[in-house]
Order: C-alpha cells, then sequence, then structure tokens
C-alpha cells in the first residue's frame, strides 16, 4: 500500500517545486507559459519575414501555446476547472508531438545536446501538466466534493 501512496503523490503533486500552493505554482506557470509564447510569437513573425518557412509554422504552435496560455490563466483566475483540463489536455497533446518530432529530428541528426535539451524540456514540461491537473482536481474536489471528483 505503501508505493500506492508514493506514485499517487508523484502524478498529484500537493504542491509545486516542493514549496509553493498548487493556485501559486499554477499562476507562476501561466505567466511563464504567456511570456514564452509571446516570445515566441514575435521571433517567429521575425524568421518568417526573413523568409525561413520553418518561422510561420512555428508561428502557429506558438499562438496556440498563447491561447492556451491565457486560457489556463483565466481558468486560475476563476476557479474554472474546466479550463484547467483544456490546458491540461493541449499541451499534453503539445507535448507528445514535441517528443515525436523530436526523436526523429535527433535520429536524423544524431545529435546528443539535442536528446539531452528534448529530455529535460519534456520533463518540465510534464511535471507542469501534473501540478496543474492537481490545481484542477482540487478545485472540482472543493466545489463538487469527492465523490464526484474521484
Amino acid at each position: 500500500m505503501a508505493s500506492t501512496t508514493n506514485s499517487s503523490s508523484f502524478i498529484k503533486p500537493q504542491s509545486c517545486c516542493l514549496c509553493l500552493p498548487l493556485r501559486t505554482g499554477t499562476i507562476i506557470i501561466g505567466v511563464i507559459s504567456l511570456v514564452l509564447s509571446l516570445l515566441g510569437v514575435a521571433f517567429s513573425i521575425y524568421q518568417g519575414v526573413l523568409g525561413i518557412t520553418e518561422g510561420w509554422v512555428d508561428l502557429v504552435i506558438d499562438l496556440i501555446h498563447l491561447i492556451l496560455a491565457s486560457i489556463l490563466l483565466h481558468g486560475v483566475r476563476t476557479d474554472r476547472a474546466s479550463l484547467l483540463w483544456t490546458w491540461v489536455l493541449g499541451t499534453g497533446a503539445l507535448v507528445i508531438i514535441s517528443i515525436i518530432v523530436g526523436i526523429v529530428i535527433i535520429i536524423l541528426t544524431n545529435s546528443i545536446l539535442g536528446a539531452i535539451l528534448l529530455f529535460v524540456v519534456s520533463a518540465w514540461q510534464i511535471y507542469f501538466i501534473l501540478v496543474v491537473r492537481s490545481y484542477a482536481i482540487q478545485i472540482a474536489t472543493q466545489q463538487c466534493g469527492p465523490e464526484v471528483v474521484a
């Protein structure tokens, strides 16, 4: 029974980064996502204007991240678990796509540094997803009771 509790606490963290409440951690995750998305949009437009085709593809991905970050922050502000779940599912799908594309690029370029970078970024993104998921569950539990959420 002890191993179930340990694995459950990993899958459903009770705090963000071991010291922040889930709500605060989720806000920080949302703000970081929003800022990075805005920077990504600006850089993608810059690349596109220079004639780099990948810039326009990146722009679409960065706009999706921007929309998801906005949804996350609005969900935290209004305590709407459904908006947090939208972020969790959307970001989860983008992480899966990024990992698949990253693996293909690593295989084609034989890049060790790329593999390490992909692993670190993916691990952080998955952890952020788990934190937001835990906060969504916490909100739903407070609003509906544990028997409805579980």
